[in-house]
């Protein structure tokens, strides 16, 4: 009877000891690729994982609008003269770089009326627009912004905030519960008003804080301050 006393007592002093010495299952590893697609790894064969996280592949739009795309530039104009609007110009230069990063498709806002290619013609005219808070109308719309979740938009700053047919786009296009990232091309004035009047318009988007400014004689050698930029916002 002592003898079989000890040895279920032995025996019930085992069973925490073997529980507790089973192996250890770790956590399960997220890791967040650049594609912006969630791998989910169970480290032991033993998890019974029933549901898995969905890989996530974000449609980007990349629109923007450039001068150099707008301008009625006169076939007999020396080319050098009016370097300043020769293709591409310096936002669609901007659109261009960031495409070969994130991927989308592109959408050049272009307006009916061209603007003059005369650079100081060029900006009374802006300045009359924004004056009249005006909303030139535009050549085309995109067929299906619905299926966009990302719209990249680029512009310039004309007097200090963005061209009007910026805005004509962004009435014609409903950018609800989208992320918008706002990229600029700019001279001394910076970004000036443009993010706040830009973003004044759409309430119901996600509008990037972390906005791309680049100088305007710094475009040529900006792929790089681009390319960090996009790793900054999550690409």
């Amino acid at each position: 009877m002592r003898k079989w006393t000890t040895a279920f007592l032995t025996f019930a002093v085992m069973i925490p000891v073997i529980a507790c010495s089973s192996p250890k299952v770790n956590d399960v590893t997220m890791q967040e690729a650049h594609s912006g697609a969630v791998d989910t790894q169970a480290v032991s064969d033993d998890i019974d994982i029933t549901e898995e996280p969905q890989s996530i592949e974000e449609k980007i739009l990349i629109a923007y609008f450039t001068w150099a795309e707008n301008a009625a530039v006169p076939s007999d104009v020396d080319a050098i003269a009016s370097a300043s609007v020769q293709k591409p110009g310096n936002v669609a230069q901007m659109a261009s770089w960031i495409r070969q990063e994130v991927g989308g498709d592109l959408f050049s806002i272009r307006v009916e009326e061209p603007y003059p290619f005369d650079y100081d013609e060029c900006l009374n005219r802006a300045s009359d627009e924004k004056a009249e808070n005006a909303r030139p109308a535009l050549i085309e719309t995109v067929s299906d912004l619905s299926g966009y979740d990302v719209v990249f938009l680029g512009y310039p700053n004309w007097w200090y905030s963005a061209p009007m047919p910026v805005f004509s786009f962004l009435e014609e296009n409903d950018l609800s519960d989208k992320r918008v990232v706002l990229f600029c091309s700019h001279g001394t004035g910076g970004l000036a008003s443009s993010v706040k009047d830009i973003s004044a318009v759409l309430p119901d988007s996600q509008v990037e804080s972390n906005v791309l400014g680049v100088y305007r004689d710094d475009i040529p050698q900006s792929q790089e301050t681009i390319q960090n930029w996009l790793k900054e916002i999550g690409y």
